[in-house]
């Protein structure tokens, strides 16, 4: 009586963890372990992937050398929507021609760990370049990197990285855009590798490698996963006018910066007729608006509507560009169509911290 009570609890048991944990039980029995995407291979670097979520994770792992000679494993569970990482491993020492797979078989422990983020086993990634198609559908992926140079870094410091999304060409979106600190963050370079995609959904993981360190002697390569919807937060990529203006029409900080160090006119206009400095600002681009103020573009311009720079940075209460506009002399009180003046507007949406610069 004993015994059959007991093996009713258990059936029960197992029946609540099935209940709670389908997936689960089921990714422990079979998972199949990291799977080395030959591709993205760098030297001594291997990036391996482990498995995907239905909710925008992504686990995989990453072979460095040892300080000891031989190879080093880490693995990662990464979010792709926020990009950011919700579990790093310690780092294991791989043994002389051991594999992460085979290390990955000796720990059941590492698979529970996953299960904690529905994460499920995958041992055929889809991979692809950096020029790719999907469902008829043609990508593009594309890196932009600022080293300026100064006289403490002569050979250049990279300020600023970003990578952009193509979509068929004439649609695009920024996944990535970065600001390293150059006291505890020095980036050397980034090398875009290409994309490994979640086969239950229409998301990708986009993988680089990236040099860098606290410091030039600490240095070293690593690998930096990113994530992409395909098919949400695209925008027109926009042409005609001058390069100036198209550039600032699709936002690019660093093309915009070499325009006008190179002696590009601040007031060239786009195909409406609206200087690039209005462009910039009805599209909340306030970096290249004050790249186009430092370089000498008119403050105190209106578009069709009545509404100057000064207005659109009130309504997205851009502090920075607010006080740099008035101190030019753009017009706090200026209506637009509607009757509406930037200070009427701060007040209006409650920003008081604009106050100060409206004096």
């Amino acid at each position: 009586m004993v015994t059959k009570a007991r093996q009713m609890r258990v059936s029960a048991l197992l029946l609540l963890l099935l209940y709670l944990f389908p997936e689960g039980i089921f990714a422990q029995e079979s998972w199949n372990g990291p799977v080395k995407v030959e591709e993205f291979s760098f030297d001594v670097l291997d990036f391996f992937a482990i498995g995907w979520s239905g909710e925008g994770r992504v686990a995989y792992g990453e072979t460095a050398p040892a300080s000891g000679g031989g190879k080093k494993w880490r693995w990662f569970v990464q979010d792709l929507i926020d990009d950011a990482i919700l579990y790093e491993s310690p780092e294991w020492t791989l043994m002389p021609d051991q594999s992460p797979a085979e290390l990955w078989a000796l720990h059941p422990e590492w698979h529970s760990q996953l299960i904690r983020f529905d994460i499920t086993g995958s041992s055929m990634p889809d991979r692809g370049e950096k020029i790719f198609r999907i469902d008829d559908v043609a990508y593009r992926l594309e890196a932009e990197m600022d080293r300026s140079e100064s006289d403490e870094n002569p050979g250049g410091l990279t300020r600023q990285i970003r990578i952009n999304l193509y979509r068929n060409h004439n649609t695009a979106k920024a996944i990535y855009d970065y600001q390293p600190d150059p006291d505890t963050e020095v980036v050397d370079d980034m090398v875009l590798k290409g994309y490994i995609r979640n086969p239950g959904e229409k998301r990708i993981a986009v993988v680089a490698l990236e040099k860098s360190g606290s410091a030039p002697e600490t240095l070293s390569w690593k690998y930096r996963v990113f994530g992409a919807h395909l098919t949400l937060g695209f925008t027109p990529v926009e042409t005609g006018g001058s390069d100036l203006a198209e550039a600032v029409l699709n936002g690019q900080f660093y093309v915009s910066r070499m325009l006008l160090k190179n002696g590009a006119d601040p007031e060239e206009q786009d195909p409406r007729g609206y200087p690039a400095l209005l462009g910039a600002s009805r599209r909340g681009l306030w970096d290249i608006a004050q790249l186009l103020l430092e370089a000498g573009a008119s403050p105190d311009i209106a578009d069709d509507r009545g509404r100057t720079p000064l207005h659109y940075a009130v309504s997205d209460n851009a502090e920075k560009i607010v006080k740099m506009l008035i101190q030019l002399g753009a017009d706090p009180d200026r209506p637009d169509s509607a009757g509406l003046s930037p200070r009427e507007e701060a007040a209006i949406k409650g920003y008081r911290n604009l106050n100060a610069y409206f004096q």
